[in-house]
């Protein structure tokens, strides 16, 4: 790459780019909590040393919670040399107005969001194949395309009403994914079995079913006793469930029918007696 980047924010998205930039292109880090030892030097740098002596041209990501981009925008742009840098934050709910700030500071500003979640350390090697956001005006985005291409990163662009829908299906197939793996821990530990063995003994199941997904579309993958009709079945689950254990049931079930019902493979009047029973009031 022919030019330089400087990632503020060294949470868990930050710190997998800065892992996964090419040797001798990661120009500065910086933000204000506490990061791992790797990154301490300049971690703690507020806005004003983050961009001391940065060249024009350099790249700069702000990684920062959705909710402090206004405030970070603000900071960053009555800097000097602002003017000369490209800025792109890393939020995928919204898009570059909320860097206006900085803009009208004279800099170049966009969009650079990964559609991957990424552990604490070691995330970069998760980057190559995903898919991502860039945007931004054209000098801008060919950077962009250019670290998209060298991260092996799939771009797509969105249109402003696309944005929000993305961003929550990204939340439902990653944090709601945790969420009933959780659920499914909680019912078997409450079942009696050992909470080392709850934890685990899931995730060869989900990364099974994942396999599936990618080999055979979310249709055929699509397993179990509501795809199968099985009523008796789901009514034995419902038997023994209760509380907020019964509610999540529930919800993914009913979900679960649309998914059989968009398959083709479940007979309606099956599906019609699902969903009744699981209407029904405990």
């Amino acid at each position: 790459m022919n030019f330089q980047v400087a990632i503020y924010g060294m949470g868990r998205f930050g710190r997998a780019l800065a892992g996964a930039l090419p040797a001798g292109s990661l120009a500065r880090t910086g933000g204000r909590r506490d990061g791992v030892a790797a990154w301490k030097d300049l971690y703690r740098r507020g806005p004003e040393a983050f961009l001391k002596d940065l060249p024009g041209g350099t790249l700069v990501v702000l990684s920062v919670p959705d909710d402090a981009l206004e405030t970070v925008a603000n900071e960053f742009a009555t800097l000097p040399g602002a003017g000369s840098l490209f800025f792109v934050h890393t939020s995928g709910v919204r898009g570059p107005e909320v860097l206006e700030p900085i803009a009208d500071a004279g800099a170049q500003t966009g969009v650079l969001h990964l559609l991957q979640s990424f552990p604490p350390d070691g995330g970069a090697g998760l980057i190559r194949g995903c898919y991502g956001v860039v945007e931004g005006g054209p000098e801008l985005r060919a950077c962009l395309s250019e670290l998209a291409a060298g991260l092996g990163v799939i771009t797509i662009e969105l249109t402003d009403a696309q944005r929000v829908p993305y961003h929550a299906a990204a939340v439902l197939a990653s944090n709601a994914l945790v969420a009933m793996l959780d659920a499914g821990r909680e019912m078997l530990e409450s079942a009696g079995l050992p909470a080392e063995q709850a934890g685990k003994m899931l995730l060869p199941l989900a990364r099974g079913t994942l396999h599936n997904v990618e080999k055979l579309g979310l249709h055929e993958a699509l397993t179990g006793p509501v795809v199968r009709g099985d009523v008796g079945t789901i009514r034995r689950h419902l038997g023994v469930l209760a509380g907020d254990a019964r509610r999540t049931y529930v919800a993914m079930m009913l979900a679960v029918a649309d998914t059989a019902e968009r398959s083709g493979r479940t007979p309606p009047n099956k599906l019609n007696e699902i969903r009744a029973l699981l209407r029904e009031q405990p």
